[in-house]
């Protein structure tokens, strides 16, 4: 699982920079409990459960672009 964290906050980085247009890249490295505490966070941002954000990706309509981004970011683990 360490590897998958580490590769979509390294994808979440590479998005930023290139929002950002500049020329360093930064990648925040999480333990499993800051990775955990991060997605209820986010969950909790976009007022969703993880189960209603899976069955929004199953259903590819999310309620929000916060929504979607999230999912992109988080995905399924199973």
């Amino acid at each position: 699982m360490a590897s998958d964290v580490e590769g979509r906050l390294m994808m979440t980085a590479d998005a930023h920079e290139a929002t950002n247009n500049t020329d360093e890249s930064e990648v925040f490295e999480l333990s499993p409990e800051e990775w955990q505490a991060a997605v209820l966070r986010g969950l909790e941002r976009v007022g969703l459960t993880r189960a209603e954000l899976k069955e929004q990706a199953r259903e590819r309509n999310f309620s929000s672009t916060e929504a979607r981004k999230l999912w992109m970011i988080i995905g399924d683990p199973a």
